[in-house]
């Protein structure tokens, strides 16, 4: 029975690994690819450059928990909250400055992933709090 609550947690770990893996492995080694696809005006790539790192150890952590969630309840919260505010920073251009431009594969898509995916962890955090702590 605890294994039946802990597919969710499994699941969403799982997901956000692949993604944090993809993000974090084109924003170190494709910073400029990223920057022309925003469309926004250009910036020197090391400003974006040194979080693709920081998104491929978060996506490394994410699969471990996939692997073994046992004990892991205080990165499993770091990450539902790390997508919460992810997702609503994504979101802060499009709703408070509606003059400015922005793309919305680049920015809206990816915020509502990342707010989907929260409320997944936070879920799995509540279902699965016997194992995470």
């Amino acid at each position: 029975m605890a294994e039946k609550k802990n597919q969710l947690l499994k699941i969403t770990a799982l997901l956000y690994a692949i993604i944090a893996f993809l993000y974090g492995l084109n924003y170190l080694f494709f910073p400029e690819l990223q920057i022309k696809m925003s469309g926004t005006e250009p910036i020197h790539p090391a400003w974006i450059r040194w979080f693709g790192g920081a998104m491929i150890a978060l996506g490394y952590g994410s699969f471990r928990i996939f692997r073994n969630p046992a004990k892991q309840g205080i990165f499993v919260t770091t990450l539902c909250l790390g997508t919460l505010l992810v997702g609503l920073g994504l979101l802060y251009d499009p709703i408070f400055n509606w003059d400015s431009s922005f793309n919305l594969l680049e920015q809206v898509i990816p915020a509502i992933v990342m707010i989907i995916i929260s409320f997944l962890f936070w879920i799995s955090l509540r279902k699965s709090k016997e194992i995470l702590w």
